[in-house]
């Protein structure tokens, strides 16, 4: 019998870290009922974390048959090991970061990261999960998430410096489509998890959140928003750090020490409101945005009304 596999590969700022935390806090009675999860652990080796696997398949140095061969064997590995009927890999950046370095169009590697991944898989039974959001509310969120990871980039060059016009949630969503058998693509609306976040979750994962039970509904709130003032002192602080050293490494490692003894405790104190897009381009972007979700069809989710039972 084939081993099943649930791959939640994005998008980032769609509450994928919460999901992950979730797992990750009740690893042991998920795996009770089959299921298993990587934990996660930057001491880990990544021969032996099939979800860092996976998201460097992307390398060119990883696009061979030995590579996913090695993949199939850490599989099979876990499976023997633990018992497991399902594996649950959730990485939100296993198409690809949104905007990445150089290439400035939307998701421009998902086509080719997403044929790899079914290479990959393909002697499993793949259930693919990934959420969409709104572009006013996603562009802004996702600035600040780099910034707080060591960009020093305004927020008005980023706004000039990649393809908005081109951006369309249709490029990750239909090369899983393509690659992945299309009736086990699930695609979700963000709005939806806002609305409701248990009920978003049982609809995305029914038979996950049934086997946590009562545990599902601590869901952790991870990756907390900060306000405009906030990320400016992040930005000037790795504006600081790469005047300090020119070496990249060090300058993460100069970064991660203020961010942790410095930034990160301030976070607490800040009421700054939060970054936002500029009117006419938000007001664009979320007319695009209704076009572009009403093309695509994600699977909506309705809040629980008050008077009903969870």
């Amino acid at each position: 019998m084939k081993a099943r596999i649930i791959l939640h590969c994005g998008a980032p700022k769609t509450g994928s870290t919460s999901f992950q935390h979730l797992l990750y806090a009740n690893r042991p009675l998920l795996l009770e009922k089959g299921f298993y999860c990587p934990a996660v652990s930057r001491k880990k080796r990544v021969r032996d974390d099939v979800r860092i696997l996976l998201g460097e398949m992307s390398k060119p140095e990883n696009d061979n048959q030995a590579y996913r061969f090695h993949i199939g064997e850490v599989i099979e590995k876990i499976r023997a090991e633990t018992g497991c009927h399902t594996l649950i890999i959730s990485n939100e950046n296993l198409l690809g970061k949104p905007f990445m370095g150089p290439r400035r169009k939307f998701y421009e590697s998902a086509e080719e990261r997403a044929e790899r991944l079914h290479l990959a898989l393909q002697d499993y039974d793949v259930d693919v999960r990934f959420v969409i959001r709104d572009y006013a509310g996603f562009l802004p969120s996702w600035y600040v998430q780099q910034v707080r990871m060591g960009s020093a980039m305004r927020f008005s060059d980023f706004l000039h410096g990649y393809d908005f016009k081109g951006m369309n949630w249709a490029a990750p969503v239909s090369a899983l489509r393509r690659h992945f058998e299309p009736g086990r693509v699930g695609i979700y609306d963000h709005a939806d998890m806002i609305a409701d976040p248990i009920g978003f979750l049982r609809a995305m994962f029914p038979d996950v959140m049934a086997a946590l039970g009562d545990r599902g509904r601590e869901l952790p709130n991870k990756n907390i928003s900060i306000g405009a003032g906030m990320v400016e002192r992040y930005r000037r602080w790795s504006e600081i750090a790469t005047r300090i050293s020119p070496s990249p490494r060090w300058r993460a490692r100069i970064h991660q020490i203020g961010r942790r003894y410095g930034l990160l405790p301030l976070e607490r104190f800040s009421r700054s409101p939060k970054l936002v897009m500029p009117d006419d381009m938000a007001k664009a972007l979320r007319a695009r945005y209704q076009a572009d979700r009403d093309a695509l069809r994600p699977q909506r989710v309705p809040p629980v009304s008050p008077g009903a039972s969870a």
